[in-house]
């Protein structure tokens, strides 16, 4: 792939503010970032590329494709023309958005932001940007980098960002960082040298991509690896090496921002409902949770000491942890021709939500049930039956309220492990003001429902 500089708008920064400590700049970097080979210390072409991306989808009407919901394909190739770095195994009109990783990872960076939504409803879904986008827009640059990097840290769930149900980068990638920070590695890393380690990263692909974008390392591509993996999309390192500005951020981010505590995809897999980036674990003694209320609550504050506070002062804001009183519509559907639509309050639980849909639909209520939150079928981020033992949190106890719900956010119900009745949940509306319902209630019926059990 092919970085070409882009020294107009490598200009607007202030550069001289960057990396200060303690008012002591370290004169090597601040040298560096003075040079046109500052892209590869703070990577300012990757914010102009993402609002690049940005200004595409706000001109475009994008249709989402059917299986996993990505930009169809013929709005591909346009985008890859505005970015500075093209994909280099999308060659031709049928490629898919995981052949163009750049655009696959600032997709995913816009959605997990809530810069970008899909809407619709039963027609074909496209992608709308949201009012978030604006505030992005006036940000300072160092303040959209740090956006984008708290997004990829903590909203995007990894395993789903290359393409797997199940993904252990996270327990590898501390190891990483550890090495490449180690005083005796130079801050390199070779891979070819630790063979355990790289058979734990062969998954890895776009993520060696991923982290280099943002400036923090690079990486020297081996491509006799991918050969020999016969795969159009692979990509495997040689090497890693940590740039000046990684060598900054890298211990801030390892120490402070702690992934086991700061990627939300990562907590809920282990039950947690709408938990809050950086606090406590549940299963964490009262020291430990006294040290994790120490620290500083915004993801870029953490950063702080490193930059100007005229460069870094503020993100977009966040909602995780907070109840959400008022009256919830859902619209739950079978198909684009049958379908519900129920309304319960905020103080009602998932549990609650599961009667109604099985009550509307006429369904014996005789079987175990999921919510998947991110729409993927069997992904651990879901909310479960309480007589389910195989893990998610429980829906008894689980309110309405508390998971975090967005209007016009999209999951999945799935009843009965054995058939797999699947159903999509739209939540339609959140009424704050109103009041709320005693009880749950079916506020309209669209189609004839299946019969439960048409073998008998």
């Amino acid at each position: 792939m092919q970085t070409p500089g882009n020294t107009n708008r490598m200009e607007q920064l202030s550069f001289d503010s960057l990396l200060e400590e303690s008012g002591n700049q370290d004169t090597a970097i601040t040298d560096e970032i003075s040079t046109k080979t500052n892209r590869k210390t703070f990577p300012i072409h990757f914010i102009t590329d993402f609002e690049r991306f940005m200004d595409y989808i706000a001109q475009h009407k994008i249709e989402l494709t059917n299986k996993n919901g990505y930009i169809s394909r013929k709005h591909l190739p346009l985008i890859n023309d505005r970015m500075s770095v093209k994909a280099a195994n999308a060659t031709s009109y049928y490629s898919q958005q995981q052949s163009y990783p750049y655009i696959h990872f600032f997709f995913h960076i816009a959605l997990n932001g809530k810069l970008i939504l899909a809407t619709g409803k039963f027609e074909k879904l496209h992608l709308t940007v949201t009012e978030r986008w604006q505030a992005f827009m006036n940000l300072t640059d160092t303040e959209k980098y740090f956006f984008l990097l708290e997004t990829f840290w903590v909203d995007i769930n990894w395993a789903r960002l290359l393409n797997m149900k199940h993904n252990r980068t996270y327990d590898i990638f501390p190891v990483v960082a550890e090495k490449l920070l180690d005083k005796t590695s130079g801050s390199c890393l070779d891979l070819r040298h630790e063979t355990l380690l790289a058979n734990l990263m062969y998954n890895w692909n776009d993520l060696f991509l991923y982290v280099e974008w943002f400036g923090l390392w690079i990486t020297e591509k081996d491509q006799e690896a991918i050969d020999h993996d016969q795969k159009k999309d692979s990509y495997f390192a040689k090497t890693i090496t940590l740039t000046d500005f990684g060598k900054k951020m890298f211990p801030v981010l390892m120490n402070d921002r702690n992934l086991l505590y700061w990627n939300l995809p990562l907590r809920q897999e282990y039950g947690e409902v709408n938990p809050i980036p950086g606090s406590a674990l549940p299963e964490m003694d009262d020291s430990d949770k006294k040290q994790a209320k120490q620290l500083p609550k915004a993801f870029h504050q953490a950063f702080v000491p490193l930059f100007s506070k005229s460069d870094l002062y503020k993100s977009l804001p966040r909602m995780e942890g907070q109840f959400k009183e008022g009256t919830y519509t859902f619209t739950v559907a079978l198909n684009g021709r049958t379908w519900r639509k129920v309304v319960l309050s905020a103080n009602h639980t998932m549990d609650d939500l599961h009667n109604i849909i099985i009550r509307a639909y006429a369904f014996d209520d005789d079987h175990l049930y999921s919510f998947f939150m991110d729409g993927i079928k069997w992904s651990p981020v879901c909310i479960a039956s309480p007589d389910d033992i195989s893990g998610g949190a429980n829906a008894a106890v689980t309110t309405i309220g508390s998971v975090g719900l967005n209007k016009e956010q999209r999951f999945l119900y799935l009843y009965d492990y054995g058939d797999e009745w699947q159903f999509t949940v739209i939540v339609d509306d959140i009424h704050e003001g109103a009041d709320e319902p005693v009880n749950p209630y079916i506020q309209d019926v669209v189609g004839s429902g299946p019969d439960q059990y048409p073998y008998y």
